[in-house]
């Protein structure tokens, strides 16, 4: 039995939602119709809500994944990265709030930046999960 029956087993619809659209209903992007199988099917309803659950574990154990290294922000915050790191580290922590308060952080700690009066960017900081 494969993963999206397994999930369609307990439904009683004869048409019921693809594993796929039981995915997009979990990231918030389903269609009408199946807004109006999960309003009636207790069991497709319970699939969603576990997809939701797997979705928020995953995002706190991998939510670092795509970010620079910790050795790479330090390198940034002192001026050593060329041109192309530079800007590539800069449009992440703009998008990136696990990074930005990281950045933060270490421009607070750093004695560099108190000895030339650096100031961090005024952005919004993003409370971590």
């Amino acid at each position: 039995m494969s993963i999206e029956e397994s999930m369609l087993a307990g439904c009683a619809a004869p048409t019921a939602p693809s594993g796929n659209a039981l995915m997009a209903a979990a990231d918030g992007d389903a269609d009408e119709a199946t807004l109006a199988h999960l309003r009636t099917c207790p069991q497709c309803s319970s699939h969603v809500a576990e997809l939701r659950a797997m979705q928020a574990r995953l995002r706190r154990r991998l939510y670092r994944l795509y970010c620079p290294a910790s050795d790479i922000l330090v390198d940034y915050c002192q001026g050593l990265l060329d041109p192309y790191q530079r800007a590539a580290v800069a449009h992440h922590t703009a998008i990136c709030p696990h990074c930005a308060a990281e950045l933060v952080l270490m421009e607070r700690a750093s004695p560099l930046a108190d000895a030339l009066g650096y100031t961090a960017p005024s952005f919004v900081i993003m409370p971590l999960p």
